[in-house]
């Protein structure tokens, strides 16, 4: 089983549509793919469920706060009530939901998620003065994978993040196998580029003290060592290593005098500076590629919205969703191109060792 994130901290760029619709992608190509969204906003949640299954699940009971008790045990967020109540591992009760349109299953997320930034923030620190049961608390989206692997219930694990560089996103890419990043090819999205390729670097070498002294502390009096990290899926642990599989940029398109589309060039200045930014982030996980560009995806405009309001993939919405005439057209052609950065990415991450 694999376990990929789409990350990058400079929202805007498309992260949430493009990750949902790449994993209904793999859905068509017979992966089993579980999407966890890990964003407090929930905007994966809201576009792959249905209203009735959103209001099942948040508004279940006519009492708020019964209503609230039962979200936050059937959402993400109950994954980590133990951990909120000085636990080491999850809940492994997990309650996930059929995105019928999509073909995958939804660990929904839950706004109240943004509190698990303080617990995973003193988990970290405390991680740091080696407290094991921290370090398990921090590998909580290991033991997720773990457990999951065990059971055999899916072949990949998408977890959607929120745009930022804090400790919970830092919990996601500890159990994930591999991560893209959505860009634009604007000013800011070239310096929020730059900011993640340079945060990789001392992230890397600080995580690597971090799992260093845990693993001497446990060694020191643990009978079986492979016991306790097993279940945490760590990096470095049976070949898996965090990889880098690249990045996709969101094309901003102007129509021509004669019909055609050109790129506008406020926003190309830019394009050529990515792939250094790309060669240094792969270069701070001890990796190499000529080429890390996965693939342009095209501003899709209303398209989104129109997805929003169906709970459809761009690739499955249909006349009866408010597209039609030459709204179809257009359709097929952003399809087409999240399709060949699907490509891309499938055949880098079939390329890691499970």
């Amino acid at each position: 089983m694999y376990t990929m994130s789409l990350f990058n901290n400079k929202g805007g760029v498309g992260k949430t549509t493009l990750s949902a619709n790449i994993a209904h992608d793999f859905a068509l190509r017979g992966e089993r793919v579980l999407y966890v969204d890990c964003d407090p906003q929930c905007n994966a949640t809201q576009l792959m469920l249905t209203e009735e299954q959103t209001t099942a699940l948040y508004a279940s009971h006519s009492d708020p706060e019964e209503s609230l008790r039962s979200s936050l045990a059937n959402t993400v967020y109950g994954i980590f009530i133990p951990l909120r109540e000085g636990e080491p591992t999850i809940d492994a009760n997990i309650h996930t939901v059929r995105s019928e349109r999509f073909e995958v299953d939804v660990l929904a997320g839950h706004p109240s998620l943004s509190q698990i930034e303080d617990v995973m923030s003193s988990a970290w620190q405390s991680a740091m003065s080696r407290e094991t049961a921290a370090f398990r608390r921090i590998h909580w989206a290991g033991q997720l994978a773990s457990m999951l692997e065990k059971q055999d219930r899916y072949d990949i694990i998408f977890f959607d993040v929120g745009p930022s560089l804090g400790p919970f996103n830092r919990t996601v890419l500890l159990g994930c196998d591999a991560f893209v990043t959505p860009t634009a090819t604007d000013l800011f999205s070239f310096h929020a580029f730059g900011n993640l390729a340079r945060w990789f670097e001392g992230w890397v070498t600080e995580y690597s003290e971090l799992q260093e002294a845990n693993i001497a502390a446990w060694s020191s009096y643990s009978a079986n060592i492979e016991e306790k990290l097993e279940p945490l899926r760590l990096h470095g642990s049976n070949g898996r290593e965090l990889r880098y599989l690249g990045y996709t940029t969101l094309e901003y398109l102007k129509k021509k005098s004669s019909g055609g589309e050109q790129l506008i060039g406020a926003f190309e200045r830019f394009r050529p500076r990515l792939p250094e930014e790309a060669q240094r982030m792969a270069r701070s996980l001890g990796q190499h590629r000529d080429e890390y560009l996965l693939g342009h995806i095209p501003h899709m405009f209303s398209m989104p919205a129109t997805a929003q309001d169906a709970h459809a993939p761009i690739a499955q919405l249909l006349s009866k969703d408010g597209v039609r005439g030459t709204q179809l057209n257009q359709r097929n052609g952003y399809v087409s191109k999240i399709k060949n950065a699907a490509d891309a990415i499938h055949e880098r991450l079939m390329e890691l060792p499970r």
